[in-house]
């Protein structure tokens, strides 16, 4: 297998504490609105597919699903610059988390969008899952230029992370253990997670998914994780099923200087545990 050169993983200091979380919740509010502009003009799918946000590997950037013809909306996650694309271009006029309210961002993107003479009364805030994490109304504001060093470490994190997921996925596919559909690395808005899905058989659909979560309430700092994917239909959301012994922290990827090899080989052996174990 070829390992690429890419970035060391930054300093931990810069993922853990009071500064991290509130770097991942910014860049996590981030996400949901480029989330509510595609949901607000495509059509729903199974497991919130119309709203995953795809890795842009040369920009190292997060985009949307097309919308309205030729529109997407693009994420630069250190500087936390959200701007429209038309036909895969960047346009003027961003939008910066900075010392403006949510209430700002929805009105940015109402005027983008007259701009470009779509169609506003179908814009909403409404999202198809409910999040404790929602950051929305007009009294307090973002502050992205405060956690520049935070935001700078979970970007690198990201761009890592989608070379590991990306050879990965090519490994599962090329040794058999999948079913042969290459899938992009996506960025799930509801959970914060960076991975993709492998489908273990087409007829029945099962599913696993493998990637990096940004962190969470019981384990804060990010962490890669391989797990059935299991969606609750009755309930609109996705539960992650974190299993601990399929999880692989990045405090233990540091102490112990693992290579991307041998991370890449770790996650491999977990998806084929879950495969033996048919615990789908």
């Amino acid at each position: 297998m070829e390992i690429s050169v890419s970035p060391d993983w930054p300093d931990l200091s810069k993922l853990t504490g009071a500064n991290y979380k509130r770097a991942r919740y910014e860049a996590h509010n981030a996400v949901f609105w480029m989330a509510r502009g595609a949901h607000s003009y495509l059509e729903a799918e199974d497991d919130n597919r119309h709203i995953e946000l795809e890795w842009q590997k040369d920009s190292n950037t997060l985009r949307t699903k097309i919308f309205c013809e030729n529109l997407q909306v693009e994420l630069s996650l250190p500087e936390l610059e959200m701007y429209f694309c038309e036909d895969g271009k960047k346009v003027k006029h961003s939008f910066w988390f900075d010392d403006r309210t949510p209430a700002y961002v929805e009105a940015w993107y109402l005027v983008e969008l007259l701009h470009r003479d779509k169609d506003q009364s179908k814009f909403s805030a409404t999202l198809p899952f409910h999040s404790k994490d929602f950051f929305l109304g007009d009294t307090e504001e973002h502050d992205a230029p405060a956690l520049a060093a935070e935001l700078q470490a979970l970007n690198v994190c990201f761009i890592k992370s989608a070379d590991i997921l990306a050879k990965v996925n090519s490994d599962l596919i090329a040794n058999a253990h999948v079913v042969s559909i290459e899938r992009p690395i996506v960025c799930k808005p509801e959970h914060f997670t960076l991975g993709f899905e492998v489908c273990l058989d087409a007829r029945t659909g099962r599913n696993i998914a493998i990637g990096l979560n940004t962190g969470d309430d019981l384990r804060p700092s990010p962490f890669f994780f391989v797990t059935p994917n299991r969606t609750n239909k009755h309930q609109g959301s996705h539960a992650l099923d974190l299993n601990p012994k399929n999880l692989l922290f990045l405090e233990t990827v540091t102490e112990n200087k693992m290579s991307d090899e041998l991370i890449i080989n770790r996650l491999i052996e977990q998806v084929r545990s879950l495969i033996d174990e048919d615990k789908l």
